[in-house]
């Protein structure tokens, strides 16, 4: 670590340094003007830099408080030496939180008094760039002692005297700005409120400069863009339980699907007052891998076809003046995020610019969402999204809510998603899947029968036929029933208990051939009180402007009439 000597103006490097033997700067860097590491060294050229004015008179109020040694980030990196400069920034946080004092520089916050100001000095303040930099945040925070100055480099207060101004100008919260060490138990989605508003001059560098705040450790790679950012919440995955990172809101109407990770701190902005519910903790188990972010958690549905992810924590309302009125309001209004199913993908965000609200959270809501292990993109481009909506396209749905029967096993279970009751078929034109059917009838009883569906190309249009091309070609629905008594049953049993593809080519075949395939078909079974009549038919419908068909399926019981007793005569 470079230190400059406060007395000769001289740079001298230290293996280990003793915890508040030093003074450190912070500053918002101008355009140009900066004096550099190697500027440093040489006396006659540093002077001539604008910037060397405040390194100067920095050093002054460093050895006013008996200091010998003062840091500043444009002089004391070497800036060509990448080694040196990741050191510095994985560093940067330690650093600050160990010097003896930092001053904080506001170059447009002026002296006071001044003739005709009406403002006050809270916002004054607040309109300093100094709050708006990115890297001035961990500035901000680490610090144990921090003192602000204005532009003449008047003495303007003390981070411990401003705390309340300094909450309401940055969000923070009062109890990490005594004690930084109470970042620990902030949730990380609140933690990443506070960048939201704040700008870098790169890309990279709204990642970098959160390194210290979540505790991370990681290479700098200049040149990555916003990857640097996805790479960050990477890491506080890998390190950290705290699902609250996956509860960022998007712009409305920005994109329609999105994989689990955010794209900026922004995105977080409705964060800043989240509370990890300890009663709703979840005991989620998450991690990164080649397929993007695998979990094992709770997963409930809606009734709109979506999955839910509970995130275990509460964005409450920042009402001041009650305090008890919150307190009432911890674990209830849970948030959660939605989810859908799509086979190339996995699981990814549908809605991403709302989150689910839990009004209220019982064991009976608990109850309601299974454990299941998923996986999900980190995220997703346009063309991602328009292959997802591809892929739905075409998709077949099986019955309406309120369904007479209950489907016990469903081929290929990669494109059947349970919520929905959809096959998702991805437009292709050959799909074939199979549902195993337990229908009840009104008396209770109950069988099995067996339904086979899927698409198929016809070479004109029909009421329920959807055009797939400019060339004039038509896809539509087919499908078909079976009951026990059918003369296939047992080659049917066989053929839907595997998932393998050449089993769902024989399966088309043996119903194409010997059946026909139909958009409406039906069975009978009987029982000992009545006949059943499964029917089904296959209708095209739209959605958000995308065809899918649905397979309606009706049950009808027809009592069974009492067979007449014939009378033998007799002719004895």
């Amino acid at each position: 670590m470079w230190l400059i000597d406060t007395t000769l103006l001289e740079l001298r490097f230290h293996v280990a340094l003793i915890p508040q033997s030093y003074a450190i700067l912070s500053h918002t860097w101008a355009e140009e003007g900066e004096v550099s590491f190697q500027e440093f060294h040489d006396v006659e050229a540093r002077h001539k830099k604008d910037g060397f004015k405040k390194i100067k008179a920095a050093c002054e109020q460093a050895r006013l408080r008996g200091l010998k040694w003062c840091w500043v980030d444009t002089c004391c990196i070497d800036k060509t030496s990448s080694a040196e400069l990741s050191e510095a920034i994985n560093s940067m946080f330690r650093w600050y939180k160990e010097s003896a004092v930092c001053f904080a520089y506001l170059t447009d916050l002026l002296p006071d008094p001044v003739k005709g100001r009406t403002s006050s000095f809270d916002q004054d303040l607040a309109q300093c760039t100094w709050f708006r930099r990115g890297w001035t945040l961990q500035e901000l925070i680490a610090p144990r002692k921090l003192e602000f100055f204005d532009r003449d480099w008047n003495i303007r207060g003390t981070k411990a005297g401003l705390i309340k101004t300094l909450h309401t100008i940055t969000g923070v919260s009062t109890r990490v700005l005594e004690n930084s060490d109470r970042l620990r138990d902030t949730p990380a989605g609140t933690r990443m409120s506070w960048a939201a508003d704040r700008q870098t001059k790169r890309a990279e560098d709204i990642a970098y400069c959160l390194l210290g705040i979540f505790d991370i450790h990681m290479p700098l790679i200049y040149g990555e863009g916003e990857r640097a950012f996805t790479r960050l919440q990477e890491e506080i995955i890998k390190d950290k339980h705290d699902l609250s990172i996956f509860a960022w809101k998007a712009e409305p109407n920005e994109q329609k699907f999105r994989g689990l990770l955010a794209r900026s701190p922004a995105e977080f902005r409705t964060c800043v007052v989240a509370q990890l519910s300890y009663q709703l903790k979840m005991t989620t188990e998450y991690s990164i891998t080649n397929r993007g972010v695998q979990l094992h958690t709770l997963l409930g549905t809606d009734e709109d076809g979506n999955y839910l992810l509970p995130l275990g924590c509460v964005l409450r309302d920042e009402d001041k003046e009650a305090p008890k009125k919150r307190a009432l309001l911890d674990d209830k209004d849970s948030v959660g995020i939605y989810l859908k199913k799509a086979p190339d993908y996995g699981l990814v965000r549908a809605h991403p610019d709302r989150l689910h609200t839990y009004k209220g959270w019982t064991s009976m809501m608990v109850l309601q969402h299974k454990k299941r292990r998923i996986h999900a993109p980190q995220d997703l481009s346009i063309y991602d999204c328009s292959a997802i909506d591809e892929q739905h396209r075409l998709s077949i749905r099986i019955g309406q809510p309120n369904r007479p029967f209950e489907i016990n096993n469903t081929g290929p279970d990669y494109c059947w998603d349970a919520n929905s009751q959809t096959f998702i078929t991805m437009a292709d034109q050959r799909f074939t899947g199979y549902c195993r059917l337990r229908i009840t009838t009104s008396r209770r009883a109950s069988f099995e029968c067996i339904l086979v569906c899927g698409l198929m190309r016809i070479p004109s249009t029909d009421k329920n036929s959807v055009q797939v091309n400019e060339e004039g070609l038509y896809v539509r629905a087919w499908c078909s029933v079976f009951s026990s008594s059918s003369s296939v049953w047992s080659e049917l049993c066989h053929l839907t208990t595997g998932q393998e593809a050449q089993d769902l080519l024989h399966l088309r075949n043996v119903v194409g051939k010997k059946f026909g395939k139909c958009d409406s078909d039906r069975c009978v079974s009987e029982t000992t009180s009545e006949i059943v009549l499964a029917s089904v038919s296959a209708e095209k419908e739209q959605s958000n402007g995308i065809w899918f068909f649905r397979v309606n399926i009706s049950v009808d019981c027809l009592p069974r009439r009492p067979q007449k007793r014939i009378q033998k005569l007799d002719v004895s």
